[in-house]
């Protein structure tokens, strides 16, 4: 039996990450949730025994959620001087949570189920070390910005002008606080910012030092994807933006689900609504039958 509560795991580069085990299930496979920037593994089961944690344990899968560096209880945050960059959770926080996974369910597969950033560093770093890689992913609003992936001229306009705010406010206090502005719940590191604005500028998915190219790693991923895009998500991950970057992904074994405005009167789950909105029940229930599902 595994103990429900409290697991932590040291990454290569020597940041401690913190998590739980929220689940022990009887079908041999573990989730592990990941979740968004600006967010916390809360959001992962918001509100707790009620959300998408809760709803993949009762489908009898093993649960484990974790905080990204510098978020929720894998701190420092931002906020208290903490740097980072996305290479940081592309190359150490995903592959040492999936050996934390691992060693807590020997013999289980281990799928990560993603939310925004949870999902695409998941699938980015898959592709850079497939050796180290989960057994599949769910990806759940997932896709990063840079102009190649945005078909859409006004956003992005939107998204350019959003990128130069945060950056803006970053470079002026050291990090982007969301909070104020009631975006999410976790500030975001001032190298973690100017990553993704030097992916924006330059339209190059991949590691500052240039050594890793993110978009070609995509090519290289094997493993079964089931993504899930919302038409109640205007900007951060636009259906036409999950589908072109879900189409740089190598895997044949993939399927893209876009939850439609008509499934839900009119208003379909927003980016966030997508891991928090009870609305998206159904669509858990769709991961956890596809997790279950994976040989």
């Amino acid at each position: 039996m595994i103990a429900i509560g409290p697991v932590t795991a040291r990454t290569d580069d020597g940041w401690l990450l913190r998590g739980e085990v929220l689940a022990e299930g009887p079908r041999p496979v573990v989730a592990l949730l990941l979740h968004a920037m600006m967010a916390s593994r809360r959001s992962m089961d918001k509100p707790r025994g009620a959300g998408l944690g809760a709803a993949l344990a009762r489908a009898g899968l093993s649960v484990v959620s974790l905080d990204l560096r510098g978020h929720g209880e894998s701190g420092p945050s931002a906020r208290d001087g903490a740097r980072y960059t996305y290479d940081d959770c592309v190359l150490h926080d995903v592959p040492t949570a999936v050996a934390l996974a691992r060693s807590l369910f020997p013999g289980k597969r281990v799928i990560v189920v993603g939310h925004s950033l949870g999902a695409h560093a998941a699938l980015a770093s898959a592709g850079v070390f497939p050796d180290r890689a989960p057994d599949a992913v769910a990806s759940i609003a997932g896709n990063f910005w840079f102009p190649s992936d945005e078909p859409s001229l006004t956003r992005r306009a939107a998204k350019a002008a959003t990128l130069r705010t945060w950056l803006g406010v970053a470079e002026a206090v050291g990090y982007f606080d969301p909070k104020p502005l009631g975006l999410g719940s976790d500030a975001v590191a001032l190298p973690y910012i100017r990553q993704f604005w030097k992916v924006w500028s330059s339209d190059r998915y991949g590691s500052v030092d240039d050594r890793y190219d993110y978009a070609e790693a995509l090519t290289r991923v094997t493993l079964p994807v089931f993504a899930v895009a919302s038409e109640g998500d205007k900007l951060l991950a636009h259906p036409e933006s999950v589908a072109c970057f879900f189409a740089r992904i190598g895997s044949p074994q993939k399927r893209l689900r876009i939850v439609t405005n008509a499934e839900h009167g009119g208003r379909a789950p927003d980016h966030m609504g997508l891991v928090t909105d009870a609305r998206s029940g159904s669509i858990w229930r769709e991961i956890a039958e596809w997790a279950a599902g994976i040989g």
